[in-house]
């Protein structure tokens, strides 16, 4: 069986991630694999992989970019075309007829436009939730899976330290790109100093109107701007919860490692959380007194939370692994090739 993935943009996130593991971890298990992506992913793919580096960043609908994607999918003449995530998946819709093999397109996130979903054979979703909006024949899911964590973990003294926290407050973690769609504004709007403390990993375009929101509302001893860190799994360990505010989700690579940490989750009802989470770690999404009734319950007894969500944890140790997400993944490329011989 030959494979070729293709993913679009440039940026850096979950989609990234998953694409890079997804790769890495199928090369030993189809006969060949050819990657089409950006340059600048090009040595985090084993040397087996045959990269074939194409900027696809620019307009989806631009003529040249289109032929070169369809030149380098003839000069490999896949069983299997996955694309990942829309733009990937509408590029590859624009040029099926010119190209060989299977169409398969994974949606990341609800979207409002799924029509180029429509012109791929299989689509997987990486959870229900970002699939219920779309008809087609062959909807199948496929989680992401997280490698094993055998890295540093943080005690809550070592916490302390680094942020200069006063001892016997509670720490809530809230991590992602500071974008609208993740309304850490809401997250800030119903913050109280009573709740102890808020970290917010990451950065982005929103930082200057949360840091001004933070002073607004007097909370600079409590929610702390933490900027982009590459040690978010050593901070869950020292951490009471970690809380998602946002509009829209797929199924969260961070929410994947909270429960691989066995660390309490409170989420918006977005997809991933509403399909993974009990109804009482579910708030409405843009309800912010909601949000904070439940921040108040939550946080006044994490170890309740811990026994709440042991189930979940548990599944989440079977559900969530690397070695499952390449399973199934393979398992769909088989069966719709074997379905594909015997129409």
């Amino acid at each position: 069986m030959k494979v070729c993935q293709i993913m679009a943009g440039d940026e850096e996130g979950g989609l990234e991630n998953h694409f890079v593991e997804l790769c890495n971890g199928l090369v030993d298990r189809v006969d060949e694999l050819a990657v089409i992506a950006h340059s600048k992913y090009g040595e985090r793919f084993r040397p087996e992989i045959r990269f074939l580096p194409l900027d696809l960043s620019g307009r989806r609908r631009n003529p040249w970019l289109l032929y070169r994607l369809a030149t380098l999918i003839r000069q490999e003449a896949p069983d299997i075309i996955h694309a990942q995530a829309s733009k990937a998946v509408d590029m590859l819709a624009r040029i099926r007829a010119f190209v060989p093999g299977y169409r398969i397109g994974t949606l990341h996130g609800r979207k409002k436009n799924l029509g180029m979903f429509a012109r791929m054979q299989t689509v997987i979703g990486v959870s229900r939730g970002v699939v219920e909006a779309l008809v087609h024949p062959d909807i199948r899911v496929v989680y992401n899976g997280i490698r094993p964590y055998s890295g540093q973990l943080y005690d809550r003294n070592e916490l302390a330290e680094q942020f200069g926290l006063k001892p016997g407050l509670s720490v809530t973690l809230a991590v992602g790109r500071l974008a609208p769609v993740k309304a850490f504004d809401n997250l800030v709007k119903a913050w109280d100093p009573s709740l102890g403390y808020l970290l917010i990993v990451g950065d982005g375009p929103e930082r200057g109107a949360l840091k001004a929101l933070i002073e607004a509302r007097k909370l600079q001893g409590n929610v702390i701007l933490a900027g982009f860190r590459d040690d978010v799994r050593a901070l869950m360990s020292a951490a009471d919860l970690l809380v998602f505010s946002s509009h829209r989700e797929g199924f969260s690579y961070v929410l994947a490692e909270s429960l691989l940490s066995r660390l309490p989750v409170l989420s918006t009802a977005v997809p991933g959380a509403k399909e993974v989470l009990p109804a009482d770690y579910l708030v409405a999404i843009n309800d912010v007194p909601a949000l904070s009734q439940v921040l108040k319950r939550v946080l006044a007894d994490p170890e309740a939370a811990r026994r709440d969500l042991s189930a979940v944890f548990d599944w989440a140790q079977e559900a969530l692994t690397i070695d499952r997400m390449l399973a199934d993944t393979l398992a769909i490329y088989h069966d719709v090739l074997q379905n594909r011989k015997g129409a």
